[in-house]
């Protein structure tokens, strides 16, 4: 801590002025001395600012599922042949599923008509 030390010299007089500080002859010089606490030394700080960071958010992306295709659609999709489809549909007993119009001929729909 820095101080600073000054010394003031009075006469007798101003002594008793200033609070009496003891006992004086008039005429005599006395010393007052005084301690000067001087602030202490300032230091400047810089402080940076965090970092910063860029988040992009994606908005929420709504996933719905395809929907299922039929036994005849798959078949077609696959690129099987009709008569492929046709024995296909004899095998699994001839499900009505595949015969929308009941007429005997299956997967028409995917296929085209074939009566």
């Amino acid at each position: 801590m820095n101080r600073m030390v000054a010394a003031l010299l009075v006469s007798a007089g101003a002594v008793a002025a200033l609070g009496g500080c003891g006992t004086t002859t008039a005429g005599t010089p006395v010393t007052v001395v005084r301690e000067i606490v001087s602030p202490p030394a300032t230091t400047t700080a810089v402080v940076a600012p965090p970092a910063t960071s860029v988040v992009v958010v994606e908005p929420p992306v709504t996933v719905t599922r395809a929907p299922s295709l039929t036994s005849c659609q798959r078949l077609f999709a696959e690129g099987f042949s009709y008569t492929y489809a046709y024995n296909a549909w004899v095998n699994a007993g001839r499900p009505l599923s595949w015969d929308a119009d009941r007429d005997g001929y299956p997967c028409e729909q995917s296929y085209g008509n074939r009566n």
